[in-house]
């Protein structure tokens, strides 16, 4: 459980002169676009993005220039050639035995995020390149900076302004959807709500709206994005989630929050100060008919906590993921031949040790997933593999689904995917549906991530890929014509929650406290009383 020294985990790398070339600045700054301008200079590289939607991007862009390149993400893999110069991949994916001259490494800032934070401290400390680019906020400098001077590696940081200007508006939309125009793109953060704020644009305005959201299939996101960015497509305005905050290329000439309150699973809570950041930014993009960005709210209540957010810096990184990989944990579990897996992973957060540079990232899904197949005879790498499964358990379909396939691979017998998704005929007419279609699209996705960890079981990838096709093609479908009634968000009884307020702190100059949540927007006491 001993993990203070994660830099000695990987020795080749260790071996290397390796130079780190930091690329930051607001999102639309160009950062990313310079990193991979280098990657297509060398004659050996790899992207590491954290969307596999990204991956694909870049596969694509490369291959178009004439440079052969594979894609490798967890579900997924297009191998062009064999000897192919350049590979795209998701983060987790990234090959960490192969020595390239070049890597870029995008949204480094996720190094700090607690469930996948692990992965991009691993690219860090393990990648086998001679230069490595990192892209993302500034707020990750000064971290990487002491990591690498601990590893005795060369930084340079390179800084970037906005391409575009943005503007933050003195007004708010009054409310009122009439006052949305082509080229917008209204940001909710409810499922239900983006499918309500499309209808009540559409009948208000008579503008045809594109959506975007997280638990769409990536395929979707992107050609949805691609209605909305082709003038001559008839979908006038996007209506998107905090989906929008990275990963597609968007035409954005105003962003416009909806609202500024997340349901994070248990509550209502304010949006992140990044995540705010984030999507603002996506207003304007240099090149384009909206070279200068524009960003408001719906309501005037929100307009000065934008304001606000705009104003305030992020707060520094301060901490890197860390993960055990397969090797620590049968090694610890060979001390508790008793104990159940779950247990296992529990008493190893309990007894890990870590540097002050770094956090043992949450084992929450894992165990979730020891516990469903506990009764099922497995080894522990066996093991380990179904419950790093990209599978989220909440889920009662995928739930039930990933039982049902360490089931068979627990008794050996080959698993056809058909034998476990039944796609409906006609493209879903109700939330529910859809619901149940999207999540069927991340049970294909599991078993093709399965499929490439244990073929002789999960032989069906062909009919996969098939699948997949056909239930991306439903949802595509389903999406132009799914409405529901707006939901109102919680107004003024939230504002001190919204505004960071903190009952604890009255005589603090800044009513918040970034110890409980460093997202938190501050406000001083006289923003309080407005």
């Amino acid at each position: 459980t001993d993990l203070r020294y994660p830099g000695e985990w990987y020795p080749a790398a260790r071996s290397m002169q390796r130079k780190i070339i930091m690329h930051v600045g607001p999102t639309n700054s160009g950062k990313t676009y310079n990193a991979l301008k280098r990657l297509e200079e060398c004659d050996s590289g790899v992207y590491c993005g954290p969307l596999r939607l990204l991956a694909l991007e870049i596969f694509e862009r490369m291959n178009k220039k004439g440079k052969q390149c594979n894609l490798v993400t967890g579900e997924e893999q297009r191998i062009i050639c064999d000897e192919a110069p350049l590979i795209s991949s998701t983060v987790e994916m990234v090959n960490l035995k192969k020595r390239v001259k070049v890597a870029v490494v995008d949204e480094i800032q996720m190094i700090a995020d607690k469930d996948r934070g692990w992965a991009w401290t691993q690219a860090v400390l393990g990648l086998q390149a001679e230069e490595i680019h990192l892209c993302g906020e500034p707020s990750i400098v000064p971290l990487v900076s002491e990591i690498c001077a601990n590893l005795n590696e060369e930084v340079e940081v390179r800084k970037y302004d906005r391409l575009s200007s943005l503007k933050i508006l003195s007004h708010s939309l009054n409310s009122s959807f009439k006052n949305i125009r082509k080229g917008d793109c209204v940001v909710t953060f409810s499922r239900k709500n983006i499918f309500a704020v499309k209808k009540a644009i559409e009948q208000e305005t008579k503008l045809k709206c594109a959506v975007i959201y997280g638990s769409l299939p990536p395929e979707t996101r992107s050609e949805q994005a691609k209605l909305f960015n082709d003038a001559n497509s008839g979908y006038d305005v996007l209506v998107a989630s905090d989906a929008i905050g990275m990963g597609l290329n968007l035409n954005i000439r105003r962003v416009v929050f909806e609202t500024l309150l997340k349901f994070n699973g248990i509550a209502m809570r304010p949006v992140s100060l990044s995540q705010i950041k984030q999507i603002a930014g996506r207003a304007g993009r240099f090149g384009t008919a909206y070279d200068v960005g524009e960003v408001t709210t719906l309501d005037h209540f929100d307009l000065k906590i934008l304001h606000r957010a705009m104003k305030t810096s992020l707060p520094t990184v301060q901490h890197a993921g860390l993960q055990a990989n397969v090797n620590v944990v049968e090694m610890f579990a060979y001390q508790f031949p008793d104990d159940s897996f779950s247990s296992l992973l529990s008493k190893f957060e309990d007894l890990a040790k870590v540097d002050g540079r770094y956090f043992l990232c949450n084992f929450n899904n894992q165990k979730r997933i020891a516990d469903l197949i506990d009764e099922l005879p497995m080894s522990i790498q066996e093991r380990y593999q179904f419950v790093t499964a990209p599978a989220n358990i909440k889920d009662p379909v995928v739930s039930k689904s990933l039982l049902q396939f360490a089931t068979d691979f627990s008794d050996g017998a080959i698993s056809p995917l058909d034998m476990h998704i039944n796609l409906p005929s006609k493209a879903p007419k109700s939330m529910a549906e859809l619901k149940n279609l999207e999540a069927y699209h991340r049970v294909i996705l599991l078993y093709m991530w399965l499929s490439y960890r244990f073929p002789d079981i999960f032989n069906s990838s062909d009919s996969a890929r098939q699948l997949k096709t056909t239930c991306e093609g439903l949802i595509n479908e389903s999406l132009r014509n799914m409405h529901f009634a707006r939901k109102a968000p919680p107004r003024h009884k939230k504002e001190n929650d919204i505004l960071g307020f903190n009952e604890t702190f009255p005589t603090k100059d800044l009513l918040f406290d970034r110890s409980t949540d460093p997202n938190l927007i501050p406000v001083s006491p006289a923003d309080k009383m407005k």
